[in-house]
């Protein structure tokens, strides 16, 4: 749907609009600055959204949550044409914007997306356990090209691609979900509220409660990144052990982690993870350029060559879940080229 088709039931389900509301991300705030001046129709039913997402964001305990909601509730029955007196008149709302506001109350009870986001709950203090917890025992290690599929204590599963590894501290499950990456693995996160389950690497912090989505973080190669396929997760940027920046991604949206650009969410083609699982590859005609990123992207190896070699090399060919010696054998054969495989570097030659 378009922006200038919102409604306020929109506007209240769009954790982007809702950060942009309360001033918890940058880059929403940007984002929907340029929306709203883009479509300055808009503007009258935003400010009603807005109010209503304040409202919901006052930090109470949970009986005076459930007092207000009876009130809300009661305010929202009594009929139009009587006087509504309020002690401190902050917002007000129309008519339809009350009509939504008992859904904006139920999200505040139950809980949503964006309550589990933008407010101090389990999630700020299972991060803050994440940042100040040292590295654990690793429980799981790949060789280059190898994969391995682990099954958590929570029922969560873990699949690790090629040169990676996983840490998990004792205590999984009972007092934490907090579980360390060095390389590359795809999180289907079983569901649990009570306790966040989180993926720290050296440069990130992702949070979810219950999805399924990639992290890769090589040391020393490439840009890390994110890339969520279900649910809703937090990506903070992590530099010395603090959170420098941190976005919000929605399915078929990516973060890229670079110390040079501002942390944001980005679109990507959700079929990139569907064949990176199934380690399909298609090459047409690809170039030395195509066949590294490929390599890297399904093995996690790094392919180097002189610019001679590289500009001679080219391969058409189709592969589904085969291991890296097959498919580097069917290179080097139809290139007349050498592979010298060092830890998770692949080195050609002539």
């Amino acid at each position: 749907m378009g922006h200038a088709n919102y409604t306020i039931e929109d506007f209240l389900t769009d954790e982007r609009f809702v950060n942009y509301c309360l001033g918890t991300n940058e880059a929403d705030i940007h984002y929907w600055e340029g929306i709203l001046g883009n479509h300055p129709e808009l503007a009258g039913m935003a400010k009603e959204a807005n109010a209503l997402i304040r409202l919901m964001a006052v930090k109470v305990d949970d009986e005076e949550k459930r007092r207000e909601l009876a009130r809300l509730q009661s305010a929202i029955d009594v009929p139009a044409e009587l006087p509504i007196h309020q002690a401190i008149p902050i917002y007000r709302l129309s008519r339809r914007a009350k009509r939504w506001l008992s859904v904006a109350a139920t999200l505040l009870i139950v809980g949503s997306t964006y309550v589990f986001f933008t407010r101090e709950n389990t999630v700020d203090h299972a991060i803050t356990f994440a940042l100040e917890q040292a590295q654990p025992a690793m429980i799981a290690q790949t060789a280059t090209g190898e994969r391995q599929r682990l099954t958590l204590a929570d029922g969560s599963t873990a699949l690790l691609n090629g040169s990676s590894q996983l840490h998990i501290a004792d205590g999984f499950n009972s007092t934490h979900r907090v579980v360390w990456l060095e390389g590359d693995a795809y999180f289907e996160v079983t569901k649990n509220e009570d306790k966040p389950f989180i993926v720290r690497t050296a440069s990130t912090v992702t949070t979810a409660l219950g999805t399924a989505f990639r992290v890769t973080n090589y040391a020393g190669q490439q840009v890390p990144h994110v890339m969520l396929t279900s649910g809703v997760v937090q990506v903070n940027h992590i530099v010395a052990g603090k959170t420098v920046a941190s976005t919000v991604l929605h399915p078929g949206e990516m973060a890229n982690i670079s110390a040079d650009r501002p942390l944001a969410a980005h679109s990507f083609d959700l079929t990139e993870v569907t064949s990176w699982r199934a380690r399909r590859l298609v090459f047409q005609g690809a170039d030395f350029a195509e066949i590294k990123d490929k390599l890297y992207d399904v093995y996690g190896v790094s392919l180097i060559a002189d610019e001679d070699a590289a500009k001679a090399v080219a391969f058409t060919g189709q592969f589904a879940n085969r291991p890296l010696q097959e498919v580097l054998d069917a290179i080097a054969f139809s290139n007349r080229v050498q592979f010298a495989i060092d830890g998770n570097q692949i080195y050609m030659a002539p």
